[in-house]
């Protein structure tokens, strides 16, 4: 399974464990096509750090959000988002463009029309304060 599936994949869990509430992977029934993923080190580092760091990385979702409320982002959006931002912050194996061209696509595959310009522009704004910062 290649980089794209494994992470459109990890980002169909990260949905699933938002809309039951739970963000453990144990919990979830997962369809066995989803099962594939656990124990690639991708998906595990992802969903790990999704588990771990979910306050942290609502909280910069949230401060890099202009003229938008946290609550109103769309469910599917929102999980792409967290894909994204726990890849660019915990992940040092995959560059910060990778996931932000990878969540953009997966945007454009299961959001609105005009979902994607969104999910750049948050994560654009989130790899510059992300480089900011280790400088």
């Amino acid at each position: 399974m290649n980089r794209e599936k494994i992470r459109e994949k990890t980002m169909q869990l990260i949905y699933q464990m938002e809309a039951s509430g739970k963000f453990d992977v144990s919990e979830l029934r997962m369809m066995e096509e989803d099962s594939n993923i656990i124990g690639k080190k991708q998906a595990d580092d992802t969903l790990d750090a999704i588990k771990n760091h979910i306050e942290e990385i609502d909280g910069i979702i949230k401060s890099n959000l202009d003229k938008w409320s946290f609550d109103r982002i769309a469910k599917t959006d929102l999980a792409i988002l967290r894909t994204a931002v726990a890849e660019m912050l915990y992940l040092d194996y995959i560059p910060a463009i990778v996931s932000i061209n990878e969540a953009v696509e997966l945007s454009k595959k299961y959001s609105d029309d005009k979902a994607y310009k969104f999910v750049n522009s948050v994560l654009g704004k989130i790899k510059a304060e992300v480089e900011q910062r280790s400088e």
